[in-house]
């Protein structure tokens, strides 16, 4: 079996989709401390050919609290303006009824409260409309090391012995937080994942925006091709 962990991001980007194609079983790590100015709220859409970040505003978000602990502030408000600069940025793009009718679907279909339940979703929805066979498992019901002396690598592998993992696959710039001696002694292979040059056409013949939130690459190839690109990766 091969497994994945990672903290909930909102809509990522292609790569991080890439990682869930690539393993048996993802777990969200989501009783981490919150990262500040990273990913877990916020992520990236096309303006004017250029990347414009978006972000979820949360309640008292600070990296002393969990990522399972944190409130969002005024989701009702925040996802009615955000489906209005969706619309506007890309109403002219190939695939944006789909697209967006899928993602009203999802932003009304139920009352978040928290960041990580949100985030967590939104990579577990993005994922069954990519048809992948991934199954997703969350941390916080996990009974592995939490003692603060412990180490990001530590909780890791326990984490790969409780779920039976006989692979770990870790996106590449984590590479120097993990050794593969330390792996490989409890029978464990470990890999890094790299995403491949991938370019799509946008909205401009003469410009490519790359790693925005996957929600780009489907207003602009859909949903069968967008599976496509998820195998442009390199493992090593």
């Amino acid at each position: 079996m091969t497994i994945a962990v990672m903290q909930p991001y909102f809509f990522p980007y292609l790569g991080y989709y890439q990682l869930v194609n690539a393993v048996d079983r993802f777990v969200f790590f989501d009783d981490v401390n919150f990262i500040n100015k990273g990913w877990i709220n916020r992520n990236q859409i096309l303006q004017q050919n250029a990347a414009m970040r978006f972000t979820l505003p949360l309640i008292n978000a600070s990296q002393n609290r969990k990522i399972n602990e944190i409130e969002i502030a005024d989701f009702n408000k925040w996802r009615k303006d955000f489906l209005k600069v969706i619309s506007f940025n890309y109403k002219k793009a190939p695939f944006f009824e789909e697209t967006y009718d899928w993602l009203n679907k999802f932003l009304f279909e139920k009352e978040y409260d928290h960041i990580g339940d949100i985030a967590a979703n939104s990579v577990q929805k993005l994922a069954e409309r990519l048809e992948l066979p991934t199954k997703f498992h969350y941390a916080s019901e996990l009974d592995y090391i939490r003692d603060n002396k412990a180490n990001g690598q530590d909780k890791i592998l326990d984490i790969c012995k409780i779920m039976g993992a006989a692979k770990y696959i870790n996106p590449r710039n984590g590479a120097a937080l993990y050794d593969p001696l330390k792996f490989s002694e409890q029978n464990i292979e470990l890999k890094f994942i790299n995403m491949d040059e991938v370019v799509y056409k946008q909205l401009s013949p003469d410009v490519f925006v790359p790693y925005l939130s996957l929600i780009d690459v489907l207003f602009f190839n859909g949903a069968k091709e967008s599976k496509l690109l998820l195998n442009k990766y390199t493992l090593f």
